[in-house]
């Protein structure tokens, strides 16, 4: 496990109460820990605040709980705001039952166009088309061939690279392309390394893992 990441697990197992900033200092001395907290800060992944002289490292779900506990302010306006979430579901339920009346005859009317229509083998072809499965195995050695193309001189490549390739290849979007990646390395841990770093890639436990390497 990296430094990274045992900072990470200490502070998502410190549970509401939070973990004292200067406690993290003392613990991992050989990281600059301000520029990794500030990093996680921007990417929306820890909350720091201060209690008294002292500043707390939460992860979010711990610091909602934590203000809930200890805020009787923030507690009230958390119960209105459930309330009306109560009411907007409500009046959801309501106006959903009459879109489903509407779609049934919407569905009713198209099934009489599509029949009658002289372009009905276009619209099947484009509906086969958006629903294509790719193959893994085809994906994957896809995937090795860009490996080899993009890798330096230890083998690292970054996944953004391949992604532009394979995105475009493919004709996937980006969540797509991670997920077929993520699937792919899950599917054969001795063939692939990942390593953490990079603007985007697979999450892992808060982390962005944005390079890879064959092993």
């Amino acid at each position: 496990m990296s430094l990274e990441e045992k900072i990470i697990d200490r502070i998502f197992s410190s549970g509401i109460q939070g973990v004292k900033k200067t406690d993290l200092k003392k613990e991992f001395t050989t990281v600059d820990l301000d520029k990794i907290l500030n990093t996680w800060i921007k990417q929306d992944q820890i909350i720091i605040s201060k209690i008294g002289s002292t500043y707390y490292c939460w992860n979010k779900d711990n610091y909602f709980q934590y203000l809930l506990n200890t805020d009787p302010k923030f507690k009230y306006i958390f119960e209105l705001l459930k309330e009306v979430q109560t009411s907007f579901e409500n009046l959801s339920t309501s106006v959903n039952k009459h879109i489903e009346k509407l779609d049934s005859k919407m569905i009713i009317l198209m099934d009489s166009l599509l029949a009658t229509s002289t372009n009905s083998n276009a619209v099947e072809n484009s509906v086969s088309h958006s629903h294509k499965v790719i193959n893994l195995h085809n994906f994957k050695q896809d995937f090795d061939l860009a490996i080899n193309k993009y890798s330096d001189s230890i083998g690292w490549v970054p996944l953004s690279n391949l992604r532009n390739d394979l995105s475009e290849k493919y004709e996937i979007a980006e969540t797509e392309f991670y997920d077929l990646a993520e699937q792919l390395v899950n599917e054969n841990r001795f063939d692939y390394e990942l390593s953490t770093g990079g603007n985007e890639g697979i999450m892992i436990r808060g982390l962005i893992y944005g390079y890879v390497r064959c092993l």
